[in-house]
């Protein structure tokens, strides 16, 4: 899971400490977790990247606050030497909040009841350059380019879905968007590099769309560094309701009272945002909204769908690789798993520069185990089980591991696969697992020990989407309850129950 901002710890007002580590200058200080950064200098900072770039100096003044009192500190140390101070978030000040409508925007499949966070329409290029979080580049404002510049952040990772101008109006649900290309043109133009992603949906953006989004992108190599294409993903809450679904509904949806929140930028609605006039010289705009009125479905890939996908892709992959000397464009692990097709070696993914995006992450799994595998003990010295929990899409893969866990001697090693019950069968990824789902799942299957996916957990590995804990769906499922993320974890887990009393 991507990381989610938590808007009840954004201020305004500095960045809150959240640990301090041990032997560094901000512990021989005595700064303490909740002590507030409010400014180095005469720089009031805005977020941990201003932080990051103020300290690099030989002599800095930090003023903190702690309770009611401010205090400054006058530092003299090397310019690379960090203060060891990590921060509860990496924004102090108002989060960029998204001001599109994307028809398959994933918030808008969620039903109500879920922590507030999970709703929070994030577009901010800071989390971008600082997690990888995609966005879509259509709410910069001309203080943030010139930021962009003298900050050289890069990489940028920008959602474009679709080169053409009146095609990407319509998959980010606004009567016009910026030129896409322009910006990577001149992000360029400033040093700054560019990972692009794609999602696809079935005939809509992935014909003869995805062949010009791929050419024009590519086109502009090396400030674009990678492309990725990955699969719409539709909850069954997309759809219940609402059948035929279509994009100009799906837009419509964030139009409704019940999605329109503070923390979402107010946009025009489509039937209001090109007054007659305005359609004379305002042609894309008019172009995108005869799209939309075309009420095209939206639905998810089926399997006999993702190899034309793939074809396409590494039809591209190999004229880039002698143009270029890189792949450049890469599908996601999704459609290979979604039609059961060898994933390709991980030499192809170039560094698997998209890899928290699910470019490469299987082919990392599977080259990990068959490393880790090696260091298996031969048997248990009792009869053990364990039980492997995996969302659907990856139980082909994960069968492999449980096959070969169980030549060990005295282990049965099973693995069960979890339907999403709460999003949908539609939902097959095991970052999307629910605990709701899951404990009563394991509990069904008799499940005495087992083993989770640490994705299904938020990005502290703290809870679910459902806010269940590891402790909770242990409590509720009555087995012991672990989480493996890397064939390693998986391995040292296994060794540790041969010698277990």
């Amino acid at each position: 899971m991507e990381y989610q901002p938590d808007l009840k710890r954004i201020t305004g007002e500095g960045g809150e400490i959240a640990a301090v580590a041990p032997g560094s200058i901000a512990a021989e200080l005595g700064l303490q977790p909740g002590d507030v950064v409010l400014a180095v200098g005469d720089l009031r900072l805005r977020d941990v990247i201003d932080y990051r770039f103020a300290i690099a100096e030989e002599t800095i003044e930090l003023l903190v606050r702690r309770g009611d009192e401010e205090f400054i500190y006058e530092i003299e140390k090397d310019p690379d030497d960090d203060l060891g101070i990590e921060f509860v978030e990496p924004l102090f000040d108002r989060l960029r909040t998204c001001n599109n409508k994307c028809p398959f925007c994933f918030l808008t499949q969620m039903p109500k009841g879920l922590r507030r966070s999970l709703y929070l329409k994030d577009d901010d290029y800071r989390l971008g350059f600082l997690y990888g979080n995609f966005v879509t580049f259509t709410n910069l404002t001309e203080a943030d380019w010139q930021r962009i510049e003298q900050q050289r952040l890069s990489p940028q990772y920008i959602s474009v879905h679709a080169t053409d101008r009146a095609l990407r109006a319509v998959l980010l649900g606004k009567p016009d968007v910026p030129d896409v290309l322009e910006q990577i043109r001149r992000l360029g133009r400033i040093g700054v590099t560019v990972h692009t992603q794609i999602v696809a949906l079935p005939q809509i953006n992935d014909g003869e769309a995805l062949h010009q989004s791929i050419r024009d992108l590519a086109a502009l190599y090396p400030i674009v560094q990678t492309i990725a294409v990955v699969p719409v993903g539709l909850t069954k809450y997309r759809f219940e309701g609402k059948r035929p679904q279509t994009i100009k509904t799906a837009i419509q949806i964030h139009e409704t009272p019940e999605w329109i929140d503070a923390t979402w930028e107010r946009q025009p609605r489509w039937d209001d945002a090109l007054h007659p006039h305005e359609r004379q010289v305002a042609n894309l705009g008019y172009c995108a909204r005869q799209i939309v009125a075309a009420d095209v479905p939206m639905r998810c890939y089926r399997s006999d769908e993702a190899p034309r996908i793939i074809d396409l892709v590494e039809a591209y992959q190999a004229d880039f690789r002698r143009r270029y000397g890189i792949g450049l464009v890469y599908a996601s692990d999704e459609f290979y798993l979604l039609c059961g097709r060898d994933l390709p070696p991980a030499a192809d993914y170039d560094g698997m520069p998209q890899y928290s995006n699910g470019v490469g992450m299987t082919r990392d799994f599977l080259d990990g185990w068959a490393k880790a595998q090696r260091r298996l003990p031969a048997r248990l010295p009792q009869p053990a089980e364990l039980t492997i929990v995996c969302g659907t899409l990856i139980a082909p893969i994960l069968q492999r591991v449980i096959d070969r866990l169980n030549r060990i001697v005295n282990l049965h090693a099973r693995l069960l696969p979890v339907v999403n019950r709460f999003f949908g069968e539609t939902v097959t990824v095991s970052g999307l697992l629910m605990g709701q789902d899951v404990a009563p799942a394991i509990r069904a299957a008799g499940a005495r020990r087992v083993l989770l996916p640490r994705v299904m957990f938020d990005h502290t590995g703290a809870r679910t989407i459902d806010e269940y804990t590891i402790e909770r769906i242990g409590a509720e499922s009555g087995a012991v309850v672990a989480v493996a993320g890397e064939p390693d974890d998986i391995v040292r887990y296994v060794r540790a129950l041969s010698v277990a009393p």
